[in-house]
């Protein structure tokens, strides 16, 4: 009985497929019917064709503007704001003139870290108390699941088994360039990944700038500290 059952099967399914696949108009078609589809082919789905009309936006065109602030992938708006709050172009060059930067792609210091083929030491920007500011921010939002606050590798990712994260108070790193830490944000290495597409040039920058910030928070000692803070701190209880 079984063995009728899967002849039937058999038969009935090459049937459906014979009768299905002839259903078209081309060199094999017997049908004027279009084929027989489980799933709708993507060409005929609802759309609307390049420079058509359209009777649901109250223009009467299916052509709709870009979204509002965004721009061109490369496309460099000189004073824009391409991350939030980084400043597009806070470098200058030697005649004065602002260096475009952002998400630029210049085999010079700024954008790469490097002098030719060796990591420089130093900020190709103004070092100040906000941009400081801004490098915590960034680096709270990117870097501590992973490095923690502190930069001690002990970031809530370590606790789902995230392996390999470097202490950034580690001597290595207290000694490493500042521009090999910069690439290093930048390409990524090991099990961490590039934060170049995602962090904007001044950002990362700004971590730089917070990571060394934390490494003196580190090891500062009291004697260290201007005499007005050290007065303020001894006057805590």
């Amino acid at each position: 009985m079984l063995r009728y059952f899967f002849i039937a099967f058999i038969l009935g399914g090459i049937s459906i497929a014979v009768l299905a696949g002839f259903r078209s108009t081309g060199q094999f078609g017997h049908s004027p019917l279009p084929p027989v589809e489980i799933f709708p082919d993507m060409k005929r789905q609802p759309r609307y064709d390049p420079q058509h009309d359209s009777t649901f936006f109250a223009n009467g065109s299916a052509a709709r503007p870009p979204v509002e602030g965004t721009i061109p992938l490369g496309y460099i708006l000189p004073g824009s704001f391409l991350q939030a709050g980084a400043k597009n172009g806070m470098a200058k060059d030697a005649a004065g003139q602002i260096k475009p930067s952002g998400f630029t792609d210049q085999p010079d210091y700024l954008n790469t870290g490097k002098f030719g083929d060796a990591y420089g030491d130093g900020f190709p920007v103004d070092v100040t108390e906000a941009f400081i500011k801004r490098g915590q921010e960034r680096f709270n939002i990117n870097c501590a699941v992973c490095h923690g606050k502190v930069g001690l590798a002990n970031g809530v990712a370590t606790q789902f088994g995230v392996a390999a994260v470097v202490n950034l108070q580690d001597d290595r790193i207290r000694t490493m360039p500042d521009g090999q830490i910069f690439s290093t944000i930048t390409n990524g290495k090991n099990t961490m990944g590039a934060y170049g597409p995602n962090i904007a040039v001044e950002d990362r920058w700004a971590i730089v700038a917070y990571v060394r910030t934390l490494q003196k928070s580190q090891s500062m000692k009291l004697a260290d500290l201007p005499e007005a803070k050290q007065k303020e701190i001894q006057s805590q209880p």
